[in-house]
């Protein structure tokens, strides 16, 4: 998305700023849609009893996924469809579909197992903190490429999509320890939270 954007942008800063609004709603629409009808298929379940059982469940999935390091990833390997790229007519649009592919998280490659947890978390949480939390997350997601984007064109100092992209494999497990690590502080906050 980042590299989309950064070719966008060589020309027209204002076409860049439109498409990436349209992308972050976009985005943070999709991860809505998506929380809040967990929330709201959650919250059609009678007891309340299954709900900490279910985090914990998650939880040690997550965890064990993690440790494993399986090779099987959650969400399709592609980004965005290919056709669309001579299917739509304007750049917005496509930018605001691929905005919402990405932000709802499961169409896309998330490598965390942690995002299982959060999952989890919208379907325990109810209709509204679903929206809520899936919004955040959605857009939270695809802020950063687009403020990158933005970045490298207001100064001298670029930093190319392509360069952040090699650092990936080098901190791989920085980003494994990270995730273990989010998901043994964040589930007996979730248990309790859902234990209300």
């Amino acid at each position: 998305m980042a590299m989309g954007l950064d070719f966008l942008g060589r020309g027209r800063k204002g076409r860049v700023v439109q498409a990436g609004i349209c992308h972050i709603l976009g985005a943070a629409l999709g991860g809505a849609m998506l929380g809040g009808f967990l929330g709201w298929v959650g919250s059609l379940l009678p007891s309340l009893l299954w709900r900490p059982c279910l985090i914990m469940g998650l939880a040690f999935f997550a965890f064990w996924h993690a440790l494993s390091q399986r090779s099987s990833h959650l969400g399709r390997r592609c980004q965005v469809n290919r056709r669309w790229k001579s299917r739509i007519i304007f750049i917005e649009l496509g930018y605001f579909l691929w905005g919402m592919q990405l932000g709802c998280g499961i169409i896309t490659l998330i490598p965390y197992s942690s995002f299982i947890l959060l999952l989890g978390a919208q379907f325990t949480s109810g209709f509204f903190p679903g929206i809520l939390s899936g919004a955040i997350f959605g857009g939270g997601r695809e802020m950063v490429a687009v403020l990158m984007a933005l970045w490298n064109g207001a100064t001298t100092d670029t930093v190319r999509p392509q360069k952040l992209m090699s650092f990936l494999p080098a901190l791989e497990t920085h980003f494994q320890r990270v995730n273990i690590a989010w998901i043994l502080v964040a589930t007996p906050f979730l248990i309790l939270l859902v234990w209300r």
